[in-house]
């Protein structure tokens, strides 16, 4: 992956400090236990304000790349097993990548389908109108560790852009950069529901290559612009043990007042169904 040393305006500039700097800890010149640079350090080198910089950490914290200790500085951790916080929505290469892992995308499925209820509702698009499908696969270390499908509404494209996605689409990726550039519309947040399924209820192209029983944690979401719009649905599905999730849960009293955050831990190693499923809203990290 190329990326630049110095940010540029194409990418809001956050993003891509974070993604300098994720590079700089995969290539072992910010090494594991060692100091990285401070926020006034790292604002003059890339010229931009403390508060970009602080944003930049806070999102490599989260994805366990960094620790920051009070009165010490920020120091790379040793790299974790994949981890993916679930409170806020992360680009997969990115969230793959900053692990240390070689990332591929591999594109199974592209048509053009009917919305059905359920799908035309998500949307807010009238039934069975016209959507745009894709399935994919997103590896580590050529080891499928998210499958992933993205609809639609063909109403966002131009007719040459839509059949261009259709004859290569592989020109979805990075799909979040693509879905903006070419809508204008930007992801803001999700509302996301979450269950453990078995691999045979996954509604993949074909089917899940995994065993029958294999359990599953299915994130099932609408992504929004600000103004509430939606955007894309997505069905995400993880498999056992590829990777571990992150979400900050807030105590609340009877007061009604909100305690400190505290940092919950679970595993994405699912043993059954008979789990209740959990919607939360998931913000955008992009």
């Amino acid at each position: 992956m190329n990326i630049q040393e110095k940010p540029v305006r194409q990418l809001p500039l956050v993003q891509q400090v974070e993604q300098i700097l994720i590079e700089r800890i995969r290539n072992k010149r910010y090494p594991p236990d060692r100091q990285i640079p401070n926020e006034e350090e790292l604002s003059a080198e890339f010229k931009v304000s403390r508060a970009t910089i602080r944003s930049a950490l806070n999102t490599l914290s989260t994805l366990g790349l960094v620790v920051r200790r009070q009165g010490a500085g920020t120091f790379v951790t040793r790299m974790p097993p994949i981890s993916n916080p679930l409170d806020q929505a992360f680009a997969f290469q990115e969230l793959i990548g900053s692990n240390n892992s070689r990332t591929a995308v591999q594109h199974v499925y592209c048509s053009l389908e009917r919305a059905k209820v359920g799908m035309a509702g998500s949307l807010q698009i009238p039934l069975n109108s016209e959507v745009l499908v894709s399935h994919k696969i997103f590896t580590a270390d050529d080891e499928p560790v998210i499958f992933c499908i993205n609809t639609l509404s063909v109403d966002l494209f131009k007719p040459t852009s839509l059949k261009q996605i259709l004859i290569t689409p592989e020109i979805l990726e990075p799909f979040f950069e693509f879905v903006e550039n070419e809508t204008g519309l930007r992801v803001e947040f999700y509302i996301a529901r979450i269950r453990p399924v078995k691999a045979s209820k996954c509604s993949f192209h074909g089917h899940l290559p995994l065993p029958s029983n294999t359990p599953i944690l299915e994130i099932d979401e609408v992504a929004y612009t600000l103004d509430n719009q939606p955007i894309f649905h997505t069905y995400e599905y993880h498999p056992e043990n590829k990777m571990s999730f992150e979400l900050i849960r807030h105590a609340m009293h009877r007061s009604g007042r909100q305690s400190a955050s505290s940092n919950l831990i679970s595993s994405s190693n699912i043993q059954d169904e008979s789990s209740e499923e959990k919607n939360t809203n998931r913000h955008s990290n992009l």
